[in-house]
């Protein structure tokens, strides 16, 4: 998952984090077969999504409002041509750190203040 970071670290770019409020709202799922369905996924890479949106369709999403939000650019910095491990990870962290304030910073006011952000 640091893919991205180490890109942008090789070409000196700024990353900016970006969270999208009301995406996990416009399917429903279904826990239904969870277990089999989830050993799946982790043994055999096969997932198999149960949702339903508009009208039913797995393809149309629910007419929700979302708000997109940015940060700031991240810049990132490094002694050498490709980032070490360990300026690597710094880099990682500094992203998460900026996306979870980003979401910390706009979910009351976009509708989500009970919610906590969930990264896995």
């Amino acid at each position: 998952r640091k893919g991205f970071i180490k890109l942008a670290m090789r070409k000196r770019c700024p990353v900016v984090a970006v969270y999208v409020f009301g995406s996990s709202d416009m399917f429903c799922t279904s826990r239904f077969l969870y277990g089999p369905r989830y050993w799946l996924m982790k043994n055999l890479g096969v997932c198999i999504p149960l949702c339903r949106g508009l009208i039913g369709s797995p393809m149309c999403p629910l007419p929700k409002k979302t708000t997109v939000v940015f940060s700031a650019p991240i810049h990132f910095h490094m002694a050498d041509h490709s980032p070490s491990d360990k300026e690597l990870d710094v880099a990682h962290d500094k992203f998460m750190r900026e996306l979870i304030g980003l979401f910390n910073k706009h979910k009351a006011s976009c509708g989500y203040a009970e919610r906590e952000i969930e990264i896995r």
